[in-house]
Order: structure tokens, then sequence, then C-alpha cells
């Protein structure tokens, strides 16, 4: 007799919904961290890429230039706001990566930005946010309802957890992505559309960028940050999606701010991704 016969279906599903819970809220344990020592909460390292997220990236090449101390804690367990990545520091919790780093500059007394002038300052910020909150959703996309890399996204994320668990968690999670994605508008586009979408807003990062080492000139700022890390993910972690295409054909200077980018602050990422540590 199978369990959901002796049970009941109700009763199964309660069960997995359960062990679910318990797979996201993580071990409650206390960091051994040193007193004014970050501690990051984010997605393993994969064999391609140091985080194939682009927000936890951000926050960790952020962490990096500053050359504030932090340490990597891996896993599934989600903040407070049902986000990864997020930051622990001296006891307080601070969730979203853009509000990790407003808290981290203040803490540290650090600006990134600060070469930049006042009109250089609003280009930035227009172009973190269209990458963020725009061209990051047709990655999304593409990583879950693209038949040939939705395997590979159901084992970068939950590869660690039994046979039934991970197809049942993936299941749930592209169901909830499918609605967010409806919800932002991407959604509702056809894949043409999604990819032209995306591909408009890489070229313009592109044209900013022309020839220049960096966004604004021979330094790096917060806007760079959010380029490298979106062109890694995008690129490194998806090697045949449109994106990739895209940086090997009309925009090969982002491909190359990405490798500036990479020498720069993860001369180890080499060792990161051959070491590849589990999700907890």
């Amino acid at each position: 007799m199978q369990v959901s016969q002796y049970l009941g279906i109700p009763a199964v599903v309660v069960i997995f919904v359960y062990i679910i819970a318990k797979t996201f809220q993580g071990k409650k344990r206390k960091r051994s961290a040193k007193p004014g020592t970050v501690v990051l909460h984010q997605f393993a390292p994969t064999e391609l890429c140091v985080s194939a997220s682009p927000p936890c990236l951000k926050l960790e090449t952020f962490l990096r230039m500053t050359k504030i101390p932090y340490e990597n804690e891996y896993g599934l367990k989600f903040s407070k706001k049902g986000k990864i990545p997020w930051i622990e520091f001296n006891g307080q919790e601070i969730a979203d990566s853009n509000f990790c780093i407003q808290f981290l500059k203040k803490e540290f007394k650090v600006d990134i930005d600060s070469h930049l002038n006042a009109n250089e300052k609003a280009i930035a910020r227009t172009v973190r946010t269209m990458l963020e909150e725009n061209t990051y959703w047709t990655l999304v996309y593409y990583r879950f309802f693209t038949p040939s890399f939705a395997e590979r996204a159901r084992e970068i994320l939950f590869g660690h957890l039994i046979m039934p668990i991970k197809y049942l968690v993936y299941y749930m999670i592209k169901r909830k992505v499918k609605k967010d994605l409806w919800s932002h508008g991407i959604g509702r586009h056809s894949e043409q559309e999604v990819y032209g979408i995306a591909e408009r807003d890489l070229l313009a990062v592109s044209e900013i960028l022309g020839q220049k080492k960096f966004l604004f000139g021979e330094k790096p700022c917060l806007a760079d940050v959010a380029v490298f890390a979106f062109v890694c993910g995008a690129t490194l972690e998806c090697p045949q999606s449109p994106f990739a295409e895209l940086t090997k054909s009309k925009a090969q200077n982002l491909q190359k701010h990405a490798q500036r980018m990479k020498e720069l602050y993860f001369p180890d990422w080499d060792d990161i991704i051959s070491k590849k540590p589990k999700s907890s």
C-alpha cells in the first residue's frame, strides 16, 4: 500500500510542506564570526560561476572592493523578507542586496561612487536600476522557462535535496516565479519580445561603456558591479543563452568588462568554483 493511500493525499501534502519548510528555515545556529565581520548569506558557487545569482555576486563584489571583512554562509536560508542574499553584522540582520550595501556604506564609511559627479551618479543609478528591476527578469524567464536550461536550474538550486523533495520544491518555486513574472509584466510577453527587451537594455549599457575600462573611466563604481554581476550570471552560467550570444557579437565590450572586474576582485575565482561548497 502506498503512503498516500494509507494517510490520504492531504496528509502527504502536509508532510511534504513540513519538510520543505524545514529545508528553507535552516538550522538555528550562532555564527562564530568575529565582531566587525560581515556574514554573507548566499547561494553556493556552481562549477561555472562564483554565484549564479546577480544580487549575490554584486554584494560579494562590493565587500571585496571595499575590503570589508566577511565570511560566506552558503545555503537556502532566506531572510525575513524572503530573499537571498542577506547579511548579519554584530547581531543585526539586513535583507536585500541594495539595503545591505546602504547599511555597509554607512557602517564602514565607504563609498565606491565618490569619484563620480552628480550627472554620472544619476546615470549610474539609472543603469543599475534598469539591470536589477527590468533586465534581471529576462534572465529569470530564461532560467525557468527554457527547457534546455530548466534541469540545470533545478540542480543549481536544489540538487543537494533528496529526489522527491527537490522536484516538488522546484515545481512550487517555478509556479511562484511564473506569477512573479506575470505581475512584473515580463511574463506577459512572447519569448521573442522578452529577449528583445534584454538586448535593448544590454546594448544601452554597452553604448555607455564604449571603449572605456569602466562605465565612467578608469575606476569602477557600483553600477560597474551591477553590470559585472548580471553579465556573469547571464553568460558564464548560461553560455547558450541569448545574453551570451549578444556579448559575443554586438556587445563584446560587456564581456571584456566582466573579465576585467573578475581579474581585479576575484583572482581566486577558479579556486572558488573548483571547491564548490554545497548548500546547507
